[in-house]
């Protein structure tokens, strides 16, 4: 692979990194202004505009299947899915604020599927992650 193609590619995996730690702060900014029932269908666009990734089709998303779409139609790593894993989480927590707790559960279930694959699969154990894997078992 040439210079040009490899410099290309760590540009597209940065970025990528950027709009998920954006979409992140995103989430965080509404959860902590307290108005998350009033932004729901804004939350789901911000999926489709920002990820290219329609909540929809996340929601739909079977067990496993959740790791298949992210690393096979979005091409997510590792530290993007483990981004992603909290994008999750978070907006499962504005969905229940909101009072859709089956939406909020199918959330936390998809955040904690990320989580454990990654456990599973990293190469370096994760205190951090352990512990989000905790709470979203106990609130599952």
């Amino acid at each position: 692979m040439s210079w040009e193609k490899r410099d290309y590619l760590m540009v597209q995996i940065e970025q990528m990194g950027q709009v998920l730690g954006q979409m992140l702060a995103y989430l965080l900014g509404i959860k902590g202004a307290g108005s998350a029932s009033l932004s729901l269908d804004e939350i789901k666009q911000t999926y489709k505009d920002e990820l290219d990734l329609p909540l929809d089709l996340i929601l739909e998303a079977r067990g496993e299947e959740i790791i298949q779409l992210l690393t096979g139609k979005v091409k997510y790593m590792d530290h993007h899915l483990e981004k992603m894993g909290d994008i999750l989480s978070e907006t499962g927590e504005l969905y229940e604020d909101a009072g859709d707790s089956d939406t909020a559960r199918n959330l936390r279930q998809k955040a904690l599927i990320i989580y454990e694959h990654l456990q599973d699969t990293a190469k370096a154990f994760s205190m951090e992650r352990m512990q989000k894997i905790s709470r979203l078992r106990d609130s599952l």
